[in-house]
């Protein structure tokens, strides 16, 4: 058996379970880099901006950062190998804190944030079908359900250690950025010692040293059904590898254009919720520890929907919960800004929030990629965050201008009109995909080709509704 099909098909091994928690763990450390802002915010002095539009335009700074990062660094994963590029992307995120630390004013500040967002961009895709490359097909949507817990777990753990630094340095807002680049430092080691190369990229290039890290890494996996001189069979192809056209061709554009607006919908409101959630309660309760407390619990929330989704799609389809979980959280966020002033039953209702925003995120992670062929996943993924994230810019932008008219609690009520928009786009995606199979199977080693003639497989293309 080829180490391609044996990893799909057979008992996950230790060596497997390790190289994913090392990705759960480097996605955990990004998770504090990406919401340290929000934390950061309500502690920064008040002379440090002129206008609330400026806050928005700093908390959007990542967000612009990791949307070039997903659309221009995301698909060198398939070109140069994906831990590589997560390698090269850490120490990008790494100069990108140690420049926040060191920011003297609110312009250098927001550029530092750009290029911290721009190394979390780049290596988000590719971090992600690692995982899903060395996932056993039967533990597949489990694992990710895990893995994805590390963005709101990165937060929270964040939140908590962030919060007891700047007390124990006096208000330092600084100290946040120093703990971040440390452990972005530990996750730059966790990649370099523990997670493998994309299987699916090696056998792809194929060269002597690429050979000799397949039979290494098949010796890791002690499974002697494996043949590590066997390679899975290639499919028939039909178009350019790690190719923007690849996702509109023989009737790919429809599901392209739902997920890609799905993924909008739901980012924009996240980020808004994220970012803004401390702040916007401590305006209107005066209090900075309860906005602390609030954006610690939506975290919380998050945590818990990324397992709740790992548990549910062992009983319904993940396509089918996508849609069910945005409309809750369209209808929980209606119910958040009702009772926003009642602090008690709004922070029960952020727990809500952010569990159903998390299914909604896991699940568009866990699906989008096995409704394309393999060898343009990547790149499905990569510009799906990309677009998404391009669009949610301007979430915490225009609450900045929005604040100037309008009171938080009305800004919250507007925040459902997205995720009701993002249902309906993936209800119609749960329709238009429903039945369909796209098993990462022994033709995923085209997946990563690096060979500018590789065309998407022939008979992936069409979905198979039921």
């Amino acid at each position: 058996m080829d180490i391609s099909t044996a990893i799909k098909k057979s008992p996950m091994s230790r060596f497997q379970y390790l190289a994913l928690t090392a990705c759960l763990l480097v996605l955990t450390i990004d998770g504090f880099d990406v919401f340290v802002m929000g934390f950061v915010l309500p502690h920064l002095p008040d002379g440090f901006f002129a206008s609330s539009a400026e806050k928005g335009y700093l908390l959007s700074a990542g967000l612009a950062g990791m949307a070039v990062g997903s659309l221009l660094l995301s698909p060198l994963g398939d070109r140069f190998g994906r831990r590589k590029l997560v390698l090269w992307c850490l120490v990008i995120n790494f100069i990108g804190l140690v420049a926040s630390a060191m920011a003297p004013n609110v312009e250098a500040l927001t550029l530092a944030r750009l290029v911290t967002g721009l190394g979390i961009g780049g290596m988000t895709a590719s971090l992600t079908v690692l995982v899903q490359e060395y996932s056993s097909e039967e533990r597949r949507n489990a694992v990710m359900g895990v893995y994805t817990i590390g963005f709101p777990l990165g937060s929270l753990v964040g939140g908590f250690i962030g919060t007891m630094l700047i007390g124990a340095f006096g208000g330092a807002w600084q100290a946040m950025f120093v703990f971040g680049a440390v452990i972005t430092g530990g996750a730059f080691f966790l990649t370099w010692r523990l997670i493998p190369e994309s299987i699916d990229f090696l056998i792809a290039r194929d060269t002597p040293r690429d050979r000799a890290e397949i039979a290494s890494v098949a010796v890791k996996l002690r499974n002697p059904a494996i043949d590590p001189e066997a390679r899975p069979a290639l499919p028939v192809t039909i178009g350019s590898n790690g190719s923007i056209r690849g996702l509109f061709e023989r009737g790919m554009y429809y599901r392209t254009l739902l997920s890609w607006l799905a993924y909008s919908c739901v980012m924009a409101m996240f980020y808004f919720a994220s970012f803004w959630t401390p702040e916007l309660i401590k305006v209107s309760s005066g209090s900075k520890d309860l906005g602390t407390t609030a954006g610690l619990i939506l975290s919380l929330g998050g945590v818990v929907g990324a397992l709740v989704f790992g548990v549910w799609t062992l009983r319904i389809s993940a396509q089918k919960l996508l849609w069910i979980a945005m409309l809750v959280t369209a209808v929980a966020i209606v119910a958040f800004a009702t009772f926003f002033t009642q602090s008690d039953v709004a922070i029960a209702l952020t727990v809500v929030i952010g569990l159903f925003t998390f299914i909604s995120i896991t699940g568009l992670m866990a699906v989008v990629p096995q409704l394309y062929a393999v060898r343009t996943r990547s790149t499905a993924l990569g510009w799906m965050i990309g677009i998404g994230r391009l669009f949610s810019i301007a979430a915490p932008i225009v609450v900045g201008y929005a604040l100037m008219v309008a009171a938080p609690r009305t800004l919250y009520f507007y925040s459902a009109v997205p995720m009701l928009i993002g249902a309906a786009a993936t209800y119609a995606l749960w329709r238009h995909v429903r039945g369909e199979v796209a098993p990462m199977d022994a033709g995923a080693a085209s997946a990563v080709a690096t060979h500018t003639t590789s065309r998407p497989e022939v008979g992936n293309e069409e979905a198979v509704a039921s």
